[in-house]
C-alpha cells in the first residue's frame, strides 16, 4: 500500500515511516504541516494517509483530510495524543479508517492499515 505520512514531529515520523515499511508498505511521501500534505495527497495519490491531528502550523489534520477529500476519496488513519469526544467526531465526518492514540505500536499500524 502506497501511504503519506503527516506528522509534526520528526521523531515520531521516523518510527512511524519504519513501522509501516517494516510491514512492507511504501512511505510515498512526508509532511509536516496542512498546507505540504494537501499538495502531497494530491500530487502522489496514496492508497492512504496516516495523520496526525495537530500540526506543525497550528492546523490540524482533521482539515487536511476535509480538503484533501473534496477531490480524492483517500481514507485516513489519524493517529494523535488527543482523543476528546469532539475531536472524535470531527475525525468520524472524514473517511476515517481508523483513529489511534499515541503511542501506538507497530501491530496497531499494521492492524489499521489492512
Amino acid at each position: 500500500m502506497r501511504i503519506l505520512l503527516v506528522d509534526d514531529d520528526q521523531l515520531i515520523r521516523f518510527v512511524h515511516q519504519m513501522f509501516i515499511e517494516r510491514e512492507g508498505h511504501e512511505v510515498v511521501g512526508v509532511a509536516e504541516e496542512e498546507t505540504q500534505a494537501v499538495r502531497m495527497a494530491l500530487e502522489l495519490k496514496p492508497d492512504v494517509v496516516v495523520m496526525d491531528i495537530r500540526l506543525e502550523d497550528g492546523t490540524n489534520g482533521i482539515s487536511a483530510m476535509r480538503t484533501i477529500q473534496q477531490t480524492l476519496n483517500i481514507p485516513a488513519i489519524y493517529i494523535s495524543g488527543n482523543s476528546d469526544n469532539k475531536t472524535m467526531e470531527d475525525a468520524e465526518k472524514t473517511n476515517m479508517k481508523a483513529f489511534l492514540v499515541k503511542p501506538v505500536t507497530q501491530d496497531e499500524i499494521a492492524k489499521a492499515i489492512v
